[in-house]
């Protein structure tokens, strides 16, 4: 879920969203991705294979004032990326300097992280349906 919707936030296509990401969540993104550089836009892209580490960082059981009950789980991630950002990403954690063929070809490669928060509810008879109600990528979607 984490390559997908990021892929499609890179891309704009926040309409195809509406399933999976909640409707406040949605609105605030519609508002920041509409003024970041094309440079930071690229940067929230994460292919499957460049996912190089994934955590839980918060796993939390709620119930409503309705007694309905949730799960709540927080991811973090951490994925290479090659998008043209400077060297000095505040918060990025290391730039890597990857040759392929000889010397003088050299691919750039940033180390990112990002935060997403699933959230589902477990009432007895709710559909089973996980929906992403947080999404950060410090640095680069603020």
């Amino acid at each position: 879920a984490f390559s997908v919707v990021s892929k499609l936030l890179s891309q704009q296509k926040l309409d195809l969203l509406h399933e999976l990401v909640s409707a406040e969540v949605l609105q605030v993104l519609k508002e920041k991705i509409s003024l970041l550089p094309d440079n930071h836009r690229d940067a929230l892209a994460a292919d499957m294979d460049a996912i190089m580490y994934s955590t839980e960082g918060d796993v939390r059981i709620y119930y409503d004032d309705d007694g309905r009950k949730f799960v709540s789980i927080l991811m973090r991630f951490w994925y290479l990326n090659g998008a043209n950002l400077p060297d000095e990403v505040p918060g990025e954690t290391k730039v890597f300097q990857i040759v392929f063929g000889d010397e003088s070809t050299k691919e750039k490669r940033h180390l990112l992280t990002a935060n997403y928060e699933f959230q589902r509810e477990f009432t007895e008879g709710a559909k089973p349906d996980w929906t992403i109600t947080r999404i950060e990528h410090p640095r680069l979607l603020e």
